[in-house]
């Protein structure tokens, strides 16, 4: 019975050291990444090209097209002039023909006609002289038939080219408006180009860390590979340095800073802890672990913080550390209890020197590249710091 009582313990304890890390992300993801973002770019790039195309051609047409209206106006020019040549020939002839039916025609009688006619010294010259009278009035009415067709000519042709002229604006207003959308869409991609880019360099210098640690593409960061020191009573080497009057709990976690009192305890709104003591106080990590990540760029607000993960069985557990007023390590540097990571400050939205201290579980910035992931999974710090 109690050999069954000690194999029912250990397959218990078995299942508690089971990696938990569902969140985690492995190389092939990162790896994936930069095939995506690189598609993307190529994409981009494509529909550039192929928009830069459309628009020189369009650009083709619109120079053909101004070119036939240059060639219009310049028709509708020679018709106008063509038609004042007309009109003055028209009123030439019809001042001629007034001179001939003056002569050849009755006006108010038929005297002149009758007597141009009569005039003559034989009947074949009578014949001719009626002859020449109706020859001279059917070619005075030819002319002025063919001129004034010429001019109704002219004028339709006008208003067709005028017509034509018009529809070539149009497709040339069309055409530029197309060109402008086109243009317009070309600077969107070009706009959103240099963040695919940075996501390329981001997600290949991820690939390039974590292969440098020895990660495969089926590892998972931080649980298979690239695996965070675990939590310890005591900082490796044996150092003691952790701060005189420290509390350190016996799951190896710590509470940040020596002799401080809690301003504002977890809760609402507020998803920390802040510890108050003096500006210029050391803070120390709540566990072993290591920097991911220091700077002041996280939030809106500026303060300068540090993000640390630890392996807590196997399960990514990270903290964060806010306000400080410098740090004391770098990025990817393996810390534990007794290293001073900075100084207490009040960068940042603050109103004096404190340390906001965060954490969460699973998610972390620099694991999925997303920080409202770590947001939305922030817990409470007493759940592994001792109070």
């Amino acid at each position: 019975m109690k050999n069954w009582k000690i194999i029912i313990t250990c397959i218990c304890l078995s299942f508690l050291l089971i990696p938990k890390n569902t969140e985690a992300i492995t190389l092939k993801e990162y790896e994936d990444m930069v095939e995506k973002y690189t598609a993307e770019l190529r994409e981009k790039e494509a529909k550039m090209a192929k928009n830069d195309a459309e628009v020189a051609e369009i650009k083709a047409k619109i120079s053909n097209i101004e070119k036939q209206i240059k060639e219009a106006e310049e028709e509708i020019k020679k018709l106008e002039e063509e038609i004042e040549k007309s009109n003055k020939e028209i009123a030439k002839k019809e001042k001629e023909s007034k001179k001939l039916l003056k002569y050849f025609q009755v006006v108010s009688n038929e005297n002149t006609y009758l007597e141009y006619i009569f005039d003559a010294n034989s009947i074949t010259d009578m014949i001719y002289r009626i002859s020449v009278i109706e020859q001279l009035t059917d070619y005075n009415k030819k002319i002025m038939d063919e001129l004034e067709r010429l001019i109704e000519e002219n004028k339709k042709k006008t208003v067709d080219l005028n017509k034509k002229n018009k529809e070539l604006e149009n497709l040339k207003s069309s055409l530029n408006s197309e060109k402008e959308r086109i243009e317009k869409e070309t600077r969107s991609i070009e706009g959103t180009v240099p963040s695919t880019k940075g996501q390329i360099e981001f997600y290949k210098k991820q690939v390039s860390y974590y292969k440098g640690r020895g990660c495969k593409s089926s590892d998972v960061i931080g649980v298979t590979c690239d695996i965070p020191p675990k939590p310890a009573q005591k900082p490796s080497g044996g150092n003691e340095n952790v701060g005189t009057g420290a509390v350190i709990g016996t799951n190896g976690f710590r509470q940040p800073v020596v002799g401080a009192r809690i301003s504002w305890n977890y809760g609402g709104a507020h998803k920390g802890v802040d510890f108050t003591k003096g500006c210029g106080a050391p803070i120390y990590p709540v566990a072993a672990g290591r920097v991911y990540y220091k700077g002041n760029t996280l939030d809106n607000y500026g303060a300068f913080m540090i993000l640390i993960v630890h392996n807590v069985n196997g399960k990514l557990v990270f903290s964060q550390y806010a306000h400080l007023q410098g740090y004391n390590v770098n990025i990817g540097q393996d810390v534990d209890i007794g290293t001073v990571i900075g100084y207490m400050g009040s960068t940042g939205y603050s109103t004096g020197c404190h340390l906001h201290l965060e954490m969460s579980e699973n998610y972390g910035w620099a694991y999925n590249g997303k920080y409202n992931q770590y947001t939305r999974s922030i817990i409470n710090p007493f759940k592994y710091v001792p109070r």
